[in-house]
């Protein structure tokens, strides 16, 4: 099972799904410069994630597309299909102080009617500040 990173005409194969996330946003920052932090979007029905650098609260930058294998359809969700849009999903951002990536993700928020629930929000100090993890639902 293999991961593909594909940014700005170009690909790269990965054995992991943390690899592959990493490796998207160190092409983008390459590329960038300075991030503050990232958008990382979940698409449940074709199973692939799109990164995109965050500045001051705003995408910057060209997305970064991660697929992943091929996603494996149960009985459940053949009958169902409505039941993959409510499955948690996560977006991560990163700023300098804890208000500060607070801020960013509650812009994120306010962008995005369609979310309908969030779970929980998770703080993680980085060398490069905090990270804040919303899980929510849509």
């Amino acid at each position: 099972m293999t991961y593909r990173v594909e940014y700005n005409g170009e690909d790269l194969e990965v054995a992991t799904l943390d690899s592959a996330l990493d490796n998207a946003k160190h092409a983008i920052a390459s590329d960038v410069g300075r991030i503050s932090g990232w958008a990382v979007e979940h698409d449940e029905t074709i199973n692939d994630w799109f990164v995109q650098g965050v500045l001051d609260g705003q995408a910057v930058g060209p997305t970064a597309v991660v697929s992943g294998p091929e996603p494996m359809l149960t009985a459940e969700t053949r009958r169902a299909p409505a039941a993959a849009e409510r499955e948690v999903l996560r977006m991560t951002v990163t700023g300098a102080t804890p208000a500060e990536a607070l801020q960013m993700a509650a812009s994120w928020l306010a962008g995005r009617p369609e979310i309908i629930d969030v779970d929980d929000i998770g703080w993680h100090p980085t060398r490069a500040g905090y990270q804040a993890k919303i899980y929510y639902r849509a």
